[in-house]
């Protein structure tokens, strides 16, 4: 998947590498977010917010959000090009990825993190990034997570949704995804602990036997996404 074809993909999120706006280090830029956020940004943010909250037909929330966006301010706006890049830098660098994992099936997949857009990663970062405190938040950060889990079975909770389990590439897909966000994370090394710490837990089957998997898939990939890190940084700084 190239460039022209995320743009495609996601649209205008996909606002990558501008020379005010690129994030080089995926590590700071929960800081970056954080000393971004003017309260009166975060004001109109929480209002859109409340708006989204009551909605239930996502078409319609797209609709609403995708209105308000246009109505910004510049420092609104261009906080949400930071979320928009740091979530998609984890995106695009998991895609880049998979295609160096010979197990995985690639051309039978779907991109790796294709329900993500805009709107996902604006009550995700809010939730997580800006910690902000809100119930209407809380609920709509919810409803998009678990949309999420219901179309990409690279989670364990996805087993819950269709009451179905997880299958080795699925497994596989958790275990480079995890480990890419790590990497990320720790600036090009691999923290064990963290990954041992949150290790995936299954609500269906044998959980320690596709616990047993997904570390053995950890270990035989680590130094593949490690390898591929610091080429990823290069070519997109």
């Amino acid at each position: 998947m190239g460039m022209d074809d995320y743009r495609s993909h996601w649209g205008e999120a996909c606002q990558l590498k501008s020379d005010t706006e690129h994030i080089a280090s995926f590590s700071t830029s929960r800081d970056m977010i954080k000393q971004a956020l003017k309260e009166e940004d975060r004001d109109v943010f929480m209002n859109l917010v409340k708006r989204l909250a009551d909605i239930e037909n996502r078409d319609e929330r797209i609709l609403i959000f995708d209105d308000a966006v246009k109505k910004l301010s510049f420092t609104a706006r261009h906080l949400l090009n930071l979320i928009n890049n740091k979530e998609l830098e984890h995106v695009m660098f998991v895609n880049k990825v998979l295609p160096h994992i010979p197990e995985f099936p690639k051309e039978e997949r779907k991109p790796h993190d294709f329900s993500k857009d805009p709107l996902y990663f604006f009550v995700t970062s809010l939730k997580f990034d800006c910690a902000i405190k809100s119930d209407e938040l809380n609920r709509l950060a919810s409803s998009e997570i678990q949309r999420h889990y219901v179309l990409e079975s690279h989670h364990p909770e996805w087993e819950s949704q269709h009451q179905r389990e997880c299958t080795a590439v699925d497994i596989l897909e958790m275990a480079v995804d995890r480990l890419c966000r790590n990497v990320q994370v720790n600036n090009g090394s691999i923290d064990m602990d963290q990954m041992i710490a949150y290790l995936p837990q299954f609500p269906l089957g044998d959980n320690l036997r596709k616990q047993t998997i997904y570390l053995e898939m950890v270990e035989r990939y680590k130094e593949t996404v490690k390898g591929c890190y610091i080429p990823y940084v290069r070519q997109n700084n």
